[in-house]
């Protein structure tokens, strides 16, 4: 009889600790597999972009673009952070022209959902890694292609890459063809460089912009 209670009992402790092992298990797993979108800039971060566009067309009644022109009288375009709610990150954005002027505005972006005002978007959160959505409580279904190293002067830095490609109807030059490659730090989730390509096809036109980091506060930038 003593026996068989001992062999209940060392049964009852084998059982007890394959539960505790496995919840330890499942609790780890959760806690490094549960990503938060959260800003990864501060307050006080400041990043300025080259900014370049290209066009070109075979149809001689096809008139340049007008946002095309005024990248291309661009000196810089300089984001600086202002506040931190949340997931919502606050900049003041400056236009700075070869000509000297300046021209400034306060934008909102969600690096939880995407949505944006004041025109530049190009926050999103920080330490995603391949497979992650962009905007997980958003619609487009953006994910990060890669993560990839990226040689800076201060250094070595994680950078996360991913593709676009979609289609649309401008009123003006009618059916396109938009791809792009975007490419973010990723620790702070800002963006460091873009390349958009769209083709028009009803106004046989080809545009292209570049946007690439050319100075920041965070790290030194080449």
């Amino acid at each position: 009889m003593g026996k068989k209670r001992s062999n209940v009992v060392y049964f009852l402790v084998i059982l007890v600790a394959i539960i505790l092992i496995l919840a330890i298990t499942i609790f780890a797993y959760l806690g490094t597999s549960t990503q938060a979108w959260v800003p990864g800039v501060s307050v006080g971060d400041t990043f300025t972009f080259d900014v370049t566009s290209y066009w070109n067309s075979s149809d001689p009644n096809v008139v340049v673009p007008q946002d095309f022109l005024e990248a291309n009288q661009t000196d810089s375009f300089r984001v600086t952070i202002t506040n931190i709610d949340g997931s919502m990150v606050t900049t003041l954005d400056t236009w700075v022209f070869k000509n000297g002027t300046e021209s400034s505005i306060t934008g909102l972006i969600s690096v939880e959902s995407g949505t944006n005002s004041g025109g530049f978007w190009a926050v999103i959160a920080a330490n995603l890694r391949k497979g992650d959505l962009l905007h997980p409580a958003g619609t487009n279904g953006i994910t990060v292609n890669e993560t990839i190293i990226r040689e800076y002067p201060s250094g070595s830095r994680e950078t996360n890459h991913f593709t676009i490609n979609y289609q649309g109807n401008d009123e003006t030059f009618g059916y396109y063809i938009v791809e792009g490659d975007y490419y973010f730090d990723k620790a702070t989730g800002m963006l460091v460089e873009l390349y958009d390509r769209s083709t028009f096809l009803g106004a046989n036109m080809q545009t292209a912009i570049l946007w690439k980091i050319k100075a920041s506060n965070v790290w030194v930038v080449s």
